[in-house]
């Protein structure tokens, strides 16, 4: 079976449609069909925005193994060993495994996405694979929050003799590990009335390069909740240095790729006119040993889950 293509915005004229019919063929694929028949499922043959909506309430009432907890949360369920051949064998398809090779030689901005603690090591690692196999790109950023650590995470941390107990720590942490020693960085930060409502960014102007940054942003809510990627992408776009950083590589965790594929090009592609594709840390990368974050069955569907709803919203707005 053929990998189907992700969406990404190239920032030319046929954007628009060509991202439409990407979203619809992969809604549409047998590789999804066939996840959804592992779980008793048959998607309609109707439009493809219906097609869609029905996916994501599937979803919702199949695949939702956090029920509203931390990612670090999800257990093993009582999966059958169909529905765990189903969504191994067509993960790779539907864009949740082997998606590690940008189309382009050089970005102005790479991002690499915050997130668990492991995260915060493998994502500079694969960064710096990449530059070492050629990419060039004038900016290095890594995106976040102020997000805590968990009692797991913080154990791992000390297991990988990270000296952190929230995202933005550990980040500061991979970004050392993997370009270090950074020396003093230029030093910006906003204190709110909440840790939601502030933000911090370290920037390293090294002489050469890449610069590299550290970005914690606040929410876009931050009475309620801590912020997400949306958040963090609006608050960079608006605020970042060079305008003329046009061009972006995302970077994340394999089975992020898609939901944050579709993320992105809503919020850098349509919001602001950047071109962006999204990719996957390498398995190299990823490996810290014992300490290697294992990617369960269940983790892979409440991600596909968490693709479909944000296809759906990037449709929507596409369509719209």
């Amino acid at each position: 079976m053929t990998a189907l293509e992700l969406p990404s915005w190239r920032a030319t004229g046929g954007d628009r449609q060509r991202v439409l019919d990407l979203i619809d063929s992969w809604a549409a694929s047998s590789a999804l069909a066939g996840v959804v028949a592992a779980f008793g499922g048959s998607v309609p043959d109707s439009g493809a925005g219906d097609r869609l909506a029905w996916l994501d309430s599937f979803a919702a009432a199949e695949w939702d193994f956090r029920r509203g907890r931390e990612r670090d949360s999800i257990r093993r369920s009582a999966l059958s060993p169909a529905q765990t051949e189903a969504i191994s064998a067509h993960s790779p398809d539907l864009g949740l495994a082997n998606r590690e090779r940008p189309g382009r030689a050089h970005y102005d901005t790479v991002i690499m996405t915050g997130g668990m603690v492991r995260a915060g090591i493998v994502k500079p690692r694969f960064v710096a694979e990449l530059l070492e196999d050629g990419l060039e790109c004038d900016h290095i950023l890594f995106l976040g929050g102020f997000r805590p650590f968990s009692s797991e995470e913080t154990a791992v941390a000390r297991a990988l003799r990270i000296d952190a107990d929230d995202e933005f720590g550990g980040m500061l942490a991979g970004l050392e590990q993997a370009f270090g020693p950074l020396g003093a960085p230029e030093f910006v930060e906003h204190s709110g009335d909440t840790v939601n409502a502030s933000w911090r960014h370290l920037t390293w102007n090294r002489g050469q390069l890449p610069r590299l940054s550290v970005l914690a942003a606040p929410s876009s809510d931050p009475q309620q909740r801590r912020a997400n990627s949306a958040d963090t992408y609006r608050f960079w776009a608006g605020q970042r240095r060079a305008p003329a950083e046009q061009s972006v590589l995302q970077v994340t965790s394999p089975i992020y790729v898609p939901y944050q594929a579709a993320v992105a090009v809503g919020i850098l592609g349509l919001d602001y006119g950047l071109s962006v594709e999204t990719v996957g840390a390498s398995a190299s990368a990823s490996d810290l040993g014992a300490h290697s974050q294992p990617f369960l069955a269940e983790h892979h569907l409440q991600e596909l889950r968490a693709a479909i709803g944000a296809m759906l919203g990037l449709r929507r707005r596409l369509d719209g």
